[in-house]
């Protein structure tokens, strides 16, 4: 999947993972968090992170056990699934998350080395396939995502060229094809 922003492309990529038990426990105390998260920012109507920081920081590390930057980026998702859903006008019922999946930010999130991946908190993934062609680009956030028993992670990534300079380089492509 790719998007653009300011003139810059980024790129999602899909890196299969094994699916360790200790990820798998990982996410589910994070889904459990999350959701308790998502119901305290809308029941106080918390808008701002910093707020959100100060209600919920302590709560995610002491009561679910997320290590300290898991638990950041729990109310970081957190709060953007809230403030979607106070800004849809058909809101129906309070949000919930039920897949099990995971923001991650990079460096003292998750790093990839040499065919692994370790998340803070202790738990090393060994990578299953990943695509070697992008390589030169630096990671940026990522999701991992746990469904019907196969673990992904999903990393962004920037890539430096202009959205019109691609657009030019495949339309000359196009011209030479024809």
């Amino acid at each position: 999947m790719a998007s653009g922003s300011r003139g810059l492309l980024t790129i999602s990529i899909g890196v299969m993972v094994s699916p360790e038990p200790g990820a798998i426990e990982l996410l589910r105390k994070y889904n459990v968090a999350l959701n308790y998260a998502m119901n305290k920012i809308l029941r106080l109507n918390l808008r701002s992170i910093g707020r959100v920081h100060n209600a919920l920081y302590r709560e995610l590390m002491e009561w679910f056990g997320l290590p300290s930057r898991i638990a950041v980026d729990c109310y970081r998702d957190a709060l953007a699934n809230a403030k979607s859903w106070r800004n849809n006008p058909r809101k129906g019922r309070r949000p919930r998350v039920r897949k099990l999946s995971m923001l991650l930010h990079q460096g003292s999130g998750y790093r990839v080395k040499e065919g692994y991946v370790e998340i803070i908190g202790g738990v090393k993934l060994r990578i299953i396939g990943l695509d070697m062609r992008y390589d030169d680009y630096d990671n940026r956030e990522a999701r991992l995502v746990y469904r019907e028993g196969k673990m992904m992670l999903w990393i962004s990534r920037k890539i430096g060229q202009s959205l019109t300079s691609l657009g030019m380089l495949l339309l000359l492509m196009l011209m030479r094809g024809r």
